[in-house]
């Protein structure tokens, strides 16, 4: 052997840097490599779930916000509904208060003929009651020559008690 080279040497050497690699490729790389991809495998499994989440978070906000939009449109269209109904509930009362309005009206005006009308009797009574004491006193003759004013202070005397009465 020309350079002190052991063939056997080398060949165990070679040996057991084989062993050694196939030892660690066994023992160490593929666990740590089968972990590492596993890892991967699970991280890459929540960015999938992540992005569909968040996919699905937006169509549903999109969803409601169509569902606010649609419930704003209605909430307006109720408050329309509801103003042309205050509106027609406001009419209504009104024509009814005008409608009771008149009937009282009417109804006062015909107390108020009626009360003219009684008025009236009774004043054509108080003057035929006067009108027939003038005349029984006329026709009567009386002595005194205050006739024409006696006739005076009674029908005086008459209207104001009418006036207190009324």
């Amino acid at each position: 052997m020309p350079l002190n080279i052991d063939l056997q040497q080398i060949l165990l050497h070679v040996f057991n840097f084989v062993i050694l690699y196939f030892g660690l490729y066994f023992i160490l790389y593929k666990p740590v490599k089968k972990y590492m991809d596993k890892r991967q495998d699970e991280y890459a499994k929540m960015d999938e779930e992540a992005k569909k989440n968040l996919a699905e978070a937006q169509e549903k906000n999109a969803e409601y916000e169509a569902i606010l939009a649609g419930a704003d449109k209605e909430i307006a269209e109720k408050r329309k509904a509801a103003a042309a109904e205050m509106d027609h509930a406001r009419e209504e009362s009104e024509a009814e208060a005008k409608a009771a309005a008149d009937e009282i009206i009417k109804n006062a005006k015909k107390q108020a003929v009626t009360e003219k009308e009684k008025i009236l009797k009774d004043a054509q009574k108080e003057i035929t009651g006067l009108v027939e004491a003038a005349t029984r006193k006329i026709m009567l003759k009386s002595d005194s020559d205050n006739v024409y004013e006696e006739f005076l202070s009674d029908a005086e005397r008459s209207v104001k008690d009418g006036k207190e009465s009324v």
